[in-house]
């Protein structure tokens, strides 16, 4: 998708928003400056900030408006009451149409949601309205007052959110009628929490347990019902109208009269934040098929526009035209994510263990060149000299962010840790490993700043720059390193004990056959280098020896891979790049040939996003060889093609794709 060859919007929509009128209030807060109480001796809590954020059909309405729409009008009620002013002064703040905000004085408090944040821990939350009662007249008004504007209008959006809102019997039944006496005039959605199935004529946007509910209820047994692919097919054959279901890590679903597609989930190595991102997809589907795009275009914008609410911490998160097309041009996708946990569904080349992921991307037989050119990351790929890293960057976070890793002479904000705390950090740190796993390590260090100061444990003054905690963990990890060298180079050990079961003998039969091979690392460049030339194989990459040069921007792995094609381009193959390498899942065999080989996730993505053939090795680096399961997970949701446990299996894998 080129996004920007659409987006912003040429011709934008103009949209009205139907719905539960909300406001969120975040309160962060924590204990340092408080006292306890005199009066009642209960602990304070001082609020070092708050936040106004419109929810409900409220964040709805803002996201369509950040995301371009032409025009964009929220209809619903408030209260009489101090909180329904501050909705409508935000709300008017991003020119959002208020006229169809009706006040009803009685059986009535605008709903607020109070989100109270202990440090990173969510405390209960305490909600107003939720005893609201519309008035019979109100709806009235209400529904007349949209009846009357719908020509304004290309789409219009029916939330319901909240228990006790504004979608009462009597409110549903009059809307209900309305939708279908104009079904022809707008577009029309709905996205509810428990009333999906009431307003027909409309393009539903539903999450997977909205979707079984509603089967459930017709008497669907469980097990169809909880099979999202089942439930949006038969859904679609009852509403005769598009189908969309959202699935968390798994992406989305889209069903209409051409069949079913998915779309898969973003990647992200940050932390994330879901509250609001069902409201950004959905206005990112209203926007993007009210200004004429297709239906599978618009749930992918969809998925941006989530993506990028996801990406706002204790926020519902507005994305904006820029922040999307952002996330679009630079963001990763998570692949087979369903086969990706659940192994019993994969499927192994006969009488071998390699696995085939994409079945679409192996040939479809005869004898093919070895490739031109290979790809090779080094740590756990090739060589096992830095195994044990997890456990050394694990530790060095955990002191980090409890302030045993700081500036000298600096103290940490406060010596008591609960063990709930305890367990909430080493769950963060565990979660950030795994999601940056292959990275470079300055971009893993820049991470670990930034939770030290989410954590509060540390004062901001003391808390090191990312090349500093770099500098601590490298010499951690360089003091086990080196006591490995020093075996190696001695003669007691050799390189069989530091490399992957089978790997060197690969990379000379690949060299042999003519294959420009490439080593590219997220490990800085020298110790790649040092580390490659001790083991006996540097001189095997005639392509170059790639590391980090402390340049976050720059990606070793991006850059090996953006050279290749650079260079496959200069060579003027009988076809253009395109065509050659095909620019599609797997890549193409034959001449232009580029295999990418890694045990991380990284280098997968990157070689599924450039079209290239990826090889996922699920090394065991303790015992360098066999197949480490905890790696299966985040080969495949990366985009490897092919599974291999280590090195041995090469001849096997050279025979199954034609190199042989």
């Amino acid at each position: 998708m080129d996004i920007r060859s659409f987006f912003p919007y040429k011709d934008p929509p103009s949209i009205a928003v139907i719905g539960d009128v909300c406001l969120d209030l975040y309160y962060l807060t924590g204990t340092e400056g408080a006292e306890i109480s005199a009066e009642t001796g209960l602990q304070s809590y001082s609020v070092f900030q708050s936040r106004l954020d419109l929810g409900a059909a409220c964040n709805t309405a803002a996201n369509c408006a950040s995301l371009g729409a032409r025009k964009v009008d929220l209809y619903g009620v408030a209260g009489n009451d101090c909180w329904g002013g501050i909705v409508l002064d935000l709300l008017a703040g991003k020119s959002i149409g208020v006229s169809g905000i009706l006040t009803q004085d009685e059986d009535w408090q605008t709903h607020v949601f109070h989100k109270i944040y202990l440090g990173r821990k969510e405390l209960p939350r305490y909600d107003m309205g939720n005893n609201n009662r519309p008035k019979n007249t109100t709806v009235d008004v209400l529904l007349e007052l949209l009846r009357s504007r719908l020509d304004e209008y290309d789409c219009v959006v029916v939330n319901e959110q909240v228990p006790s809102g504004l979608h009462s019997p009597y409110f549903q039944e009059k809307l209900a009628t309305l939708i279908e006496k104009n079904r022809d005039k707008v577009l029309w959605f709905s996205d509810c929490r428990k009333l999906n199935n009431r307003y027909n004529f409309t393009i539903h946007k539903l999450n997977r347990s909205e979707a079984a509910a509603i089967l459930e209820a017709q008497g669907v047994s469980a097990g169809d019902a909880a099979d999202p692919y089942f439930a949006v097919k038969r859904l679609y054959e009852q509403w005769s109208l598009p189908v969309v279901i959202t699935l968390d890590r798994d992406g989305a679903l889209v069903q209409d009269e051409s069949g079913c597609s998915q779309f898969n989930s973003l990647h992200f190595t940050k932390e994330i934040d879901i509250v609001g991102a069902g409201d950004a997809f959905l206005a990112g589907l209203v926007t993007a098929l009210g200004a004429g795009l297709p239906l599978r275009d618009a749930a992918l914008m969809g998925t941006f526009s989530a993506g990028v609410s996801l990406g706002k911490l204790f926020e519902t998160g507005h994305p904006t035209a820029e922040e999307v097309i952002a996330l679009a041009e630079e963001g990763d996708f998570n692949y087979n994510s369903r086969l990706a946990r659940d192994e019993s569904l994969g499927y192994f080349s006969g009488g071998t263990e390699i696995e085939i992921i994409a079945n679409e991307s192996m040939p479809a037989g005869g004898r093919r060149a070895y490739p031109d050119a290979a790809i090779f990351d080094h740590d756990g790929t090739i060589s096992v000299l830095r195994q044990g890293w997890e456990e050394v960057i694990y530790t060095i976070m955990i002191d980090a962010v409890l302030g045993r890793i700081s500036r000298p002479g600096s103290s940490k904000k406060s010596d008591v840790l609960k063990a709930e705390e305890l367990s909430c950090i080493q769950g963060a740190v565990s979660a950030l490993i795994e999601k940056t796993t292959g990275i470079q390590t300055l971009a893993q260090m820049y991470q670990l700043r930034d939770m030290v100061l989410s954590f509060g444990h540390v004062k901001k003054e003391d808390i090191l720059s990312p090349e500093e905690y770099k500098a601590v963990y490298n010499q951690a990890l360089l003091a086990s390193i080196e006591k490995r060298l020093a075996g190696l180079e001695s003669g007691r050990l050799s390189t069989e004990d530091f490399t992957i079961k089978g790997a060197v003998d690969f990379l000379k039969k690949l060299a042999a056959a003519g294959t420009k091979l490439y080593l590219a690392s997220g490990t800085d460049k020298e110790d790649v280098r040092r580390e490659a030339e001790l083991l006996g194989y540097a001189g095997l990459f005639s392509g170059g020896i790639w590391g980090s040069v402390g340049d976050i921007k720059n990606d070793p792995k991006k850059i090996v891979i953006r050279n290749i094609i650079t260079e496959i381009k200069a060579a003027n193959l009988k076809n253009s790049i395109e065509q050659e390498i095909k620019f599609s899942i797997g890549g193409a065999y034959g001449r232009g040939q580029v295999v990418v080989f890694g045990d991380g996730p990284v280098e997968m993505r990157e070689a599924r996003k450039a079209g290239l053939f990826a090889v996922g090795v699920l090394s065991d680096e303790r015992c360098r060889h066999g197949r480490n399961a905890a790696k299966r997970e985040r080969l495949i949701l990366g985009g490897a093609d092919v599974l291999i446990p280590d090195f041995s299996w090469g001849g096997e894998l050279a025979r199954l794709c034609g190199w042989e």
